[in-house]
């Protein structure tokens, strides 16, 4: 699916229910949660751990930021 298509079926729904802005406002909030999780514990990593995974302590905020963009998945990259 292009990302063409995504805006046109996004954009032609019938309206915003309730239901659906919950259900998107606890999955943002549950990224959220994970991400700052997953960012404690790779600060929490030995700079020789983060070296043989492929990063480096100045990159672990760019890797676990919660990035909104459409993807063809899900709806978001995580």
């Amino acid at each position: 699916m292009t990302a063409l298509d995504r805006a046109t079926i996004e954009t032609g729904r019938a309206g915003f229910s309730l239901s659906g802005f919950a259900r998107r406002t606890l999955s943002l909030a549950y990224r959220a949660i994970k991400m700052r999780n997953e960012r404690a514990a790779l600060q929490a990593m030995p700079d020789f751990l983060l070296k043989d995974i492929g990063i480096s302590r100045s990159q672990i905020e760019c890797y676990t930021c919660v990035r909104l963009a459409p993807s063809d998945t899900d709806g978001m990259d995580r």
